[in-house]
């Protein structure tokens, strides 16, 4: 507390009963005591208040209002012609209250009154600068706005400036933790939005990539659809081979040397989240049963418990004459690098890589690890590498010069994967398979290996067209023959069989023979 000088009156002698303290205006925030038995109050052009005693100079045009001493309190009387508001009514004459929020004139001061005890406080405390504030709001006749920015306004300063250090302390470091509270959760919830999209992301990625597996897995609706395709949509080697016999005697004899150096390829990769380095694995179950999302998907997260989620796939390749390497398709050997897989596993903050990879040859009854050596970077083609002792004798030789149009080319693979393998096998296979439930993707593999019956189906066709790019025939073949060698009549590869085309009445493309040996030159 302090005790009022003689700069804080216009009186030097008498008492200090109340105080005004100025809300508005240009003398916003200062006080004036009120000392004295009669006080008459002025609001000159400047808008300033200010104070003097009733009897120390004859009344002028500026005065608006006296006070007056009695009974224990100040009495507001306004002038004749003058406008006075207390608490926000207007008023002739008032006795004064703690706490009144007075107006002096339509364009004068607001401000409160304050009884006090000979002495001003050093600081406001904060019950008493809200009520200011709120009285104003309700009492000022200014437009909503205005007096609502004006008491949000006057507030603020006044508890940053008449309020105790420690409270201004205080209220710095409440203020700063609810920024920094604040910070937390916005960090939070921006981690749980990306959570969320890198969920989604990934759930994206799952479905692109399940989308091919589907179509090497087999299911018993899918052995039931075989046995109906035995007779109606799949020939095997042989019968292919007597009616090509029929047309050519050449062909046969082509078709049986090569038809030991065609591989089957089946290979299963996995997803590796790229923050972590972790594998996503199976969610399981209470009895070890992987679980699936509410969309049917599996649900794998790198955290899981189970086995690493498989995306499995099946193809065609060759063995080049004289080395261990099996020729294949650059999308065979790395799937996840075509169409729109690839966007979206880097979308989803994923990255693929082989979890195994075989190769199955006619006449072997256990298969061979492949280690990809080298994929082509303008063209669809790739070099596995193979144990060179289980390919002794075995081998394709290319062709010296380009085919041309009209040429007959012998195409062979593994059109349709697995499925037609077991076709191949027979009724007998099919039964045995559907008898026991074995369609797991590898164990049919396995026991199609074992029994002799992975064999590569054979077609033939005529090139129709040629280019440093592209060698376009129409040997018939569909998904899973890619990869495979196109053979000429002497039993050279000419192209490495790529793509369908099935709005050209089911031509395929293959890739040209020197883009192989572009490729093998590179890998010296």
């Amino acid at each position: 507390m302090r005790t009022p000088d003689k700069s804080d009156v216009e009186s030097e002698t008498g008492d200090v009963r109340a105080f005004l303290e100025s809300l508005t205006g240009p003398s916003r925030g200062t006080v004036t005591w009120l000392v004295g038995n009669a006080l008459a109050a002025s609001v000159g052009p400047d808008r300033i208040l200010k104070f003097r005693r009733k009897e120390d100079l004859p009344p002028h045009d500026e005065d608006v209002a006296t006070i007056q001493w009695s009974q224990g309190g100040y009495a507001l009387n306004a002038l004749p012609g003058r406008d006075i508001w207390v608490n926000g009514q207007k008023t002739a004459s008032a006795v004064l209250g703690h706490g009144d929020m007075i107006e002096f004139g339509a364009e004068g001061p607001m401000s409160r009154y304050r009884v006090c005890d000979h002495s001003f406080p050093a600081h406001h405390t904060v019950e008493d600068i809200i009520s200011d504030a709120y009285v104003y709001a309700r009492s000022s006749r200014r437009p909503f706005a205005r007096k609502m920015s004006g008491a949000l306004r006057e507030g603020g300063r006044r508890l940053t400036s008449q309020t105790t250090v420690l409270f201004r302390v205080t209220v710095i470091g409440v203020l700063l933790l609810i920024f920094a509270f604040g910070y937390l959760l916005f960090q939070n919830d921006r981690k749980l939005a990306d959570s969320l999209k890198q969920e989604s992301l990934k759930i994206e990625a799952v479905a692109v990539m399940l989308t091919q597996t589907r179509e090497d897995a087999l299911t018993a609706d899918d052995l039931v659809a075989l046995r109906e395709a035995f007779d109606n949509q799949v020939i095997s080697t042989e019968q292919r081979l007597g009616t090509l016999e029929e047309r050519a005697g050449a062909s046969r004899r082509v078709i049986t040397a090569s038809t030991r150096s065609i591989a089957f390829i089946q290979g299963a990769y996995g997803l590796r989240q790229t923050e972590s380095g972790k594998l996503l694995r199976h969610v399981l179950g209470p009895d070890g049963e992987k679980l699936k999302t509410p969309f049917g998907k599996p649900w794998i997260e790198p955290d899981a418990e189970g086995a690493p989620a498989e995306f499995q796939f099946t193809g065609t390749g060759f063995l080049l004459q004289d080395t261990s390497l099996l020729v294949t398709n650059r999308h065979v050997a790395l799937p996840w690098t075509t169409g729109d897989r690839a966007q979206a596993l880097k979308a989803a903050g994923l990255e693929a890589e082989i979890l195994s990879l075989l190769a199955y040859l006619p006449e072997q009854s256990k298969p061979m690890e492949a280690v990809l050596l080298r994929a082509s970077k303008t063209a669809d083609l790739a070099l596995l590498s193979v144990d060179a002792n289980r390919v002794q004798g075995l081998g394709l030789s290319l062709a010296p010069h380009p085919t041309r149009a009209g040429e007959e080319v012998f195409l062979l693979g593994f059109p349709t994967g697995l499925k037609a393998l077991i076709v191949q096998a027979g009724p007998d296979f099919l039964k045995t398979l559907e008898r026991d439930g074995a369609v797991d993707f590898w164990t049919i593999a396995k026991h199609l290996s074992e029994q002799n019956k992975i064999r590569p189906l054979a077609s033939r066709g005529i090139v129709a067209q040629t280019s440093p790019g592209a060698v376009v025939y129409d040997a018939e073949t569909t998904t899973g023959g890619s990869g495979g060698p196109a053979l000429n009549r002497n039993g050279e590869v000419v192209a490495i069989n790529a793509a369908i085309l099935p709005e050209f009445g089911g031509s395929n493309i293959g890739v040209p023979v020197s883009h192989l040996k572009i490729l093998l030159d590179e890998s010296d």
